[in-house]
């Protein structure tokens, strides 16, 4: 069975380079291009809107967009925009974002469920296009309302970690997003989070869209990809949020070091402290057969799109678009 793939974007390249990328991810099959809002670096919804431009088919998705840094009305004027100019293509990832990074820009992490439950519903009350008055305890909206309104629904995942994000996605969102760095049993465990609390609040857990970040490194010479994704991982594991999935692991690694590292911007000390256990346990690495199995060992944990983020140098690149063509059976 065909499985839809998507790819993602960390907004670490070039603009022009992503749009390259992109066209070739879309011509190689991947269905949806998903672009990461790390701060500091190139912009989601900007970057979105050229890969909308640029392309045809794929879905578009911001990602994760932070209810701390931006507002629910700018928020919807983009994504309604984003929709207008790829009609059926817009969706967005809604996220609190790191809060190493969110510290930096003088933001606390305050009452994160809250804050997306309130960003959501402020975003859905502005796209039906009705005068929207909400007294929450993040936002507050006195009658705004937009003067266009989407041409189709903007499907709405949230990016979740923890138990209750994860319940909040179930109750909430038409769709859950994983954090990239997750062991697959712990892809299993987060989406069983999500279902039961779906059927706690009267839905179909089977409607939701399941989707999950993997970082995927490809080469013929499996030791390049390994070394690779060690550094991408390091980057990853600054978060604070995979605490557990590490826990769960079993796998010995000093998250708090390598915090420290990053926070001081010395990626070879971070890169250093994540073993290859590591690598092969949080993300898909190695020869073109072992990413395919590795691949499909989350898709069995329960993930319905894998959402790739395709490192290597171009011929790397190349042959893995060529197993996203293989593997979604385009």
């Amino acid at each position: 069975m065909a499985i839809p793939l998507g790819v993602a974007f960390d907004g670490f390249i070039p603009t022009g380079e992503a749009i390259d990328v992109a066209r070739r991810a879309v011509d190689a099959g991947a269905r949806s291009l998903w672009m990461a809002e790390h701060l500091g670096y190139r912009e989601a919804a900007l970057t979105c809107m050229a890969f909308a431009l640029s392309t045809e088919r794929a879905m578009l998705v911001p990602t994760a967009v932070s209810p701390y840094l931006w507002h629910p009305t700018p928020t919807a004027m983009a994504m309604a925009t984003l929709a207008e100019a790829a009609p059926g293509r817009a969706a967005l990832a809604v996220g609190v974002g790191n809060p190493l990074f969110l510290q930096e820009s003088g933001k606390e992490l305050a009452k994160p469920v809250r804050a997306v439950r309130e960003f959501v519903d402020c975003l859905r009350g502005l796209w039906s296009g009705e005068a929207v008055h909400y007294n929450g305890e993040m936002f507050r909206l006195a009658g705004a309302r937009m003067g266009f309104r989407p041409s189709s629904s903007i499907p709405i995942y949230i990016a979740a970690m923890g138990p209750e994000m994860l319940r909040l996605a179930g109750r909430l969102a038409d769709g859950v997003v994983l954090s990239a760095g997750l062991s697959a049993g712990f892809v299993k465990r987060s989406l069983s989070l999500t279902a039961e609390a779906a059927r706690k609040a009267g839905r179909d857990p089977g409607s939701l869209r399941k989707a999950g970040y993997l970082h995927f490194a490809v080469s013929e010479i499996g030791t390049d990809a390994i070394n690779v994704l060690r550094g991408k991982l390091a980057f990853l594991l600054r978060n604070k949020f995979l605490a557990e999935n590490i826990a769960f692991s079993g796998i010995p690694i000093d998250q708090e070091a390598i915090i420290a590292a990053v926070a001081r911007r010395d990626m070879a000390e971070a890169t250093r402290l994540v073993p290859d256990e590591a690598v092969e346990a949080f993300a898909v690495a190695g020869k073109p057969r072992h990413c395919l199995d590795r691949l499909q060992a989350f898709v069995e944990a329960g993930l319905e799109e894998p959402v790739l983020s395709i490192l290597g140098e171009s011929e790397d690149r190349a042959l893995a678009l060529r197993l996203v063509r293989e593997f979604s059976g385009t």
